[in-house]
Protein backbone atom coordinates (compact mmCIF):
# COMPACT_ATOMS: atom_id res chain seq x y z
CA UNK A 1 0.00 0.00 0.00
CA UNK A 2 2.99 2.29 0.49
CA UNK A 3 3.60 1.95 -3.28
CA UNK A 4 0.25 3.35 -3.76
CA UNK A 5 0.20 6.03 -1.51
CA UNK A 6 3.39 7.52 -3.63
CA UNK A 7 1.08 6.80 -6.65
CA UNK A 8 4.23 3.92 -8.18
CA UNK A 9 1.62 1.78 -8.24
CA UNK A 10 -1.93 1.05 -7.43
CA UNK A 11 -3.89 -1.74 -4.94
CA UNK A 12 -6.81 -3.08 -6.42
CA UNK A 13 -9.62 -5.09 -4.13
CA UNK A 14 -11.86 -7.83 -5.45
CA UNK A 15 -14.55 -7.74 -3.02
CA UNK A 16 -17.40 -9.59 -2.42
CA UNK A 17 -20.07 -7.40 -2.54
CA UNK A 18 -22.32 -9.34 -0.15
CA UNK A 19 -20.59 -9.65 2.52
CA UNK A 20 -17.54 -7.24 1.73
CA UNK A 21 -15.37 -10.03 2.30
CA UNK A 22 -11.57 -9.11 0.64
CA UNK A 23 -11.57 -12.29 -1.77
CA UNK A 24 -8.01 -11.03 -3.86
CA UNK A 25 -5.92 -8.17 -4.46
CA UNK A 26 -3.73 -6.79 -7.35
CA UNK A 27 -1.12 -4.11 -7.77
CA UNK A 28 -0.54 -2.58 -10.98
CA UNK A 29 1.97 0.29 -12.10
CA UNK A 30 2.94 1.22 -15.38
CA UNK A 31 7.31 0.87 -16.41
CA UNK A 32 10.08 -0.20 -18.87
CA UNK A 33 12.13 -2.99 -19.59
CA UNK A 34 15.13 -3.07 -21.34
CA UNK A 35 15.56 -5.02 -24.07
CA UNK A 36 18.61 -5.83 -23.50
CA UNK A 37 18.12 -7.35 -20.62
CA UNK A 38 16.62 -9.97 -22.27
CA UNK A 39 17.04 -12.50 -24.95
CA UNK A 40 14.52 -11.69 -27.03
CA UNK A 41 13.83 -11.56 -31.18
CA UNK A 42 13.29 -8.41 -32.80
CA UNK A 43 10.09 -9.55 -33.98
CA UNK A 44 9.05 -9.68 -30.00
CA UNK A 45 10.84 -6.13 -29.41
CA UNK A 46 8.87 -4.57 -32.05
CA UNK A 47 5.69 -6.20 -31.37
CA UNK A 48 5.75 -5.40 -27.76
CA UNK A 49 7.36 -1.78 -28.74
CA UNK A 50 4.53 -1.32 -31.28
CA UNK A 51 7.04 -0.02 -33.96
CA UNK A 52 10.61 -0.12 -34.02
CA UNK A 53 12.00 -3.90 -33.52
CA UNK A 54 15.28 -1.59 -32.09
CA UNK A 55 13.97 -0.27 -29.59
CA UNK A 56 15.84 -0.45 -26.42
CA UNK A 57 12.98 0.65 -24.00
CA UNK A 58 9.98 -0.75 -23.63
CA UNK A 59 6.80 0.75 -21.88
CA UNK A 60 4.88 -2.00 -20.24
CA UNK A 61 2.14 -2.49 -17.42
CA UNK A 62 3.45 -4.22 -13.88
CA UNK A 63 1.69 -6.71 -12.90
CA UNK A 64 3.25 -5.86 -9.67
CA UNK A 65 1.71 -8.36 -6.66
CA UNK A 66 -1.32 -10.89 -7.05
CA UNK A 67 -2.88 -12.21 -3.64
CA UNK A 68 -5.84 -14.32 -2.73
CA UNK A 69 -7.24 -14.33 0.48
CA UNK A 70 -6.75 -17.42 1.85
CA UNK A 71 -8.20 -16.53 5.11
CA UNK A 72 -11.95 -16.74 3.72
CA UNK A 73 -13.35 -20.26 3.46
CA UNK A 74 -14.29 -21.45 0.44
CA UNK A 75 -13.14 -18.42 -1.37
CA UNK A 76 -14.35 -18.62 -5.24
CA UNK A 77 -11.45 -16.64 -6.57
CA UNK A 78 -9.01 -18.54 -8.58
CA UNK A 79 -6.16 -16.94 -10.82
CA UNK A 80 -8.01 -16.83 -14.07
CA UNK A 81 -11.18 -14.25 -12.24
CA UNK A 82 -8.37 -12.29 -10.65
CA UNK A 83 -5.80 -11.79 -14.16
CA UNK A 84 -9.74 -11.46 -15.29
CA UNK A 85 -10.22 -8.63 -12.92
CA UNK A 86 -6.57 -7.00 -14.05
CA UNK A 87 -6.97 -7.26 -18.03
CA UNK A 88 -10.29 -5.06 -17.20
CA UNK A 89 -8.48 -2.33 -15.38
CA UNK A 90 -5.43 -2.60 -17.50
CA UNK A 91 -7.73 -2.17 -21.11
CA UNK A 92 -8.82 1.41 -19.18
CA UNK A 93 -5.25 2.20 -18.61
CA UNK A 94 -4.54 1.49 -22.34
CA UNK A 95 -7.06 3.67 -23.86
CA UNK A 96 -5.96 6.59 -21.77
CA UNK A 97 -1.98 5.81 -21.78
CA UNK A 98 -1.30 2.94 -24.18
CA UNK A 99 0.86 0.26 -23.50
CA UNK A 100 1.49 -3.52 -25.56
CA UNK A 101 1.99 -5.71 -23.05
CA UNK A 102 1.77 -6.67 -19.08
CA UNK A 103 4.84 -7.98 -17.70
CA UNK A 104 5.06 -9.90 -13.89
CA UNK A 105 7.94 -11.54 -12.23
CA UNK A 106 7.27 -14.20 -9.94
CA UNK A 107 9.51 -17.01 -8.76
CA UNK A 108 11.24 -19.40 -10.44
CA UNK A 109 8.77 -22.21 -9.57
CA UNK A 110 8.32 -24.57 -12.11
CA UNK A 111 4.59 -24.81 -11.02
CA UNK A 112 4.30 -21.51 -10.64
CA UNK A 113 5.12 -20.61 -14.15
CA UNK A 114 3.38 -23.49 -15.48
CA UNK A 115 -0.07 -21.31 -13.92
CA UNK A 116 0.99 -18.50 -15.80
CA UNK A 117 1.53 -19.87 -18.68
CA UNK A 118 -1.65 -21.52 -18.47
CA UNK A 119 -2.79 -18.04 -18.84
CA UNK A 120 -1.31 -17.08 -21.75
CA UNK A 121 2.21 -15.67 -19.67
CA UNK A 122 5.48 -16.26 -21.75
CA UNK A 123 8.87 -15.90 -20.42
CA UNK A 124 11.29 -13.41 -21.29
CA UNK A 125 14.61 -15.11 -20.50
CA UNK A 126 16.86 -12.70 -19.32
CA UNK A 127 20.57 -12.26 -20.40
CA UNK A 128 21.73 -13.23 -16.84
CA UNK A 129 21.08 -16.60 -15.29
CA UNK A 130 18.94 -15.68 -12.37
CA UNK A 131 17.76 -18.75 -10.06
CA UNK A 132 15.36 -16.16 -8.16
CA UNK A 133 12.55 -13.99 -10.77
CA UNK A 134 11.81 -14.88 -14.22
CA UNK A 135 10.20 -11.69 -16.16
CA UNK A 136 6.82 -12.92 -17.92
CA UNK A 137 5.04 -11.29 -20.21
CA UNK A 138 1.64 -11.31 -22.24
CA UNK A 139 -0.05 -9.25 -24.80
CA UNK A 140 -2.87 -7.32 -23.39
CA UNK A 141 -5.78 -8.86 -24.68
CA UNK A 142 -8.62 -6.55 -26.91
Amino acid sequence: MEFSKRNVSKTYLIINEDNLDILAYFSLAFTSIQSSNFEISKTLVSSMDGFNKHATEIKVHLIGQIGKNFAIENNPINLGLILQETFTIIKQIRAMAGGRFAILECNNNPSLIALYKKYGFKILPTQEDDDHLITMCIKIPD
